[in-house]
């Protein structure tokens, strides 16, 4: 664990925007309504509801394939970032690494903001451990501390997270700076997605290696975790990172990401599809009746505002190869009726992107965190998994939405 003295990065998230990013990872800052500059590229346009955009991690700048992740500083690759709210301030992580293969020569960094999301101060690096890779991290709260969920698993190249021998760990910390070695909290080759909380429980969906089947894991505590009910269980789909809302009436939803059969997993042609599952309390057993089709919502995190539920995702853009992160809206019977999904737009994205943090931080702006790969280069996000990859940060203006 690597402590560095802080470094301060601001983001001007009020007044500009990323509206085009040129071949060497330099952007051209604009405001959110007007054209984009003729020299520059960008494939989409900055959406209406985002007031600002802009890259906080350059991957491009520290484009070395031999350097050491976990030694302080940044490495090319990018990814994997969460964002809460804790002890009056905004936190945010994300991984470094060569690619978004599993590796030990990785690490994750944690950053606070103390401004409502304007500017992040680094606060520690967190190395992978001996011969395993650490990735996905999510944070939640426990009393007065902040814990930190994380995947550790051993490099392997198979699909479907295959012969990785996944461990979740959960870390704890009472300041943010200074981090416990972490606790194992299940079974060898289960993956907890995020945790969330309710009525004082904490709950998180955990899929099985070789995306086997997803199952409720409770807890009172944050490290001590029970095996309880099935959540979806047809291998044949691919079922794995599962993300879990807590309605208003009391159910339980369940967004499982599907990545079908072989010829469907890199969601470039065939099925796109999530499945919707539902659980009344006390969630001892869930239904799966309907699923999203033409919607494949990869590394989800959802979140409410005003009593309307979003998620942001990694869409398919089938037929080209390539990925973007978007925002979505669920709409329909939260009560476990019918659901419908409704895209609000693209974030700047392309290549490897998505897995993002999201916090609110006043009464209409939510900030939020996300990677991609370089934007000009709009690479195929099969390419896109081992280019360097850059940490973004930006903000909602919900009130447009």
């Amino acid at each position: 664990m690597v402590a560095p003295a802080p470094v301060k990065r601001a983001l001007p998230w009020l007044v500009l925007a990323c509206a085009a990013c040129s071949q060497n990872g330099s952007y051209v800052p604009v405001d959110a309504g007007s054209d984009v500059p003729e020299e520059a590229s960008f494939p989409t346009p900055l959406p209406s509801f985002m007031p600002a955009a802009e890259i906080f991690v350059d991957g491009l700048a520290h484009d070395d394939v031999y350097a050491n992740c976990r030694q302080p500083g940044y490495c090319r690759h990018n990814e994997n970032t969460d964002m809460i709210n804790w002890n009056g301030a905004t936190w945010m992580v994300h991984r470094s690494a060569i690619s978004q293969q599993l590796g030990p020569n990785s690490a994750l960094h944690i950053y606070k903001s103390t401004d409502h999301g304007k500017t992040f101060a680094q606060q520690v690096q967190i190395d992978a451990q001996n011969d395993r890779d650490i990735r996905d991290p999510a944070f939640f709260i426990v009393g007065t501390q902040l814990y930190l969920k994380v995947l550790e698993r051993f490099p392997n190249a198979a699909a479907r997270d295959t012969g990785v021998d996944s461990i979740t760990v959960v870390k704890t910390s009472s300041d943010g700076v200074h981090w416990s070695d972490g606790q194992t909290v299940a079974p060898h080759q289960w993956s907890f997605w995020r945790v969330k909380q309710n009525a004082g429980v904490y709950y998180s969906a955990a899929y099985q290696d070789g995306d086997l089947q997803v199952v409720l894991y409770t807890s009172t505590d944050g490290l001590s975790w029970t095996a309880g009910p099935q959540i979806y269980g047809v291998s044949a789909d691919t079922p794995l990172e599962t993300e879990l809302t807590f309605m208003p009436g009391g159910k339980l939803l369940a967004l499982v990401r599907m990545d079908g059969t072989d010829a469907e997993l890199l969601g470039d042609s065939g099925r796109l599809r999530t499945k919707i599952c539902w659980a009344d309390p006390p969630y001892a057993a869930f239904s799966c009746p309907a699923e999203f089709e033409g919607q494949r919502l990869d590394g989800p995190v959802s979140f409410f505002w005003q009593g309307r539920l979003f998620v942001v995702a990694r869409k398919h853009l089938q037929g080209t190869g390539k990925k973007r992160t978007s925002l979505f809206e669920i709409l329909g019977d939260f009560n476990g009726g019918a659901l419908t999904i409704q895209e609000w737009g693209e974030l700047p994205s392309a290549g490897d992107t998505s897995y993002a943090g999201v916090a609110q931080v006043d009464p209409t702006h939510v900030v939020v965190s996300w990677y991609s790969g370089d934007l000009a280069a709009d690479r195929p996000w099969i390419l896109g998994m081992f280019d360097a990859t850059n940490i973004w940060l930006g903000s909602f203006d919900m009130s447009r939405l």
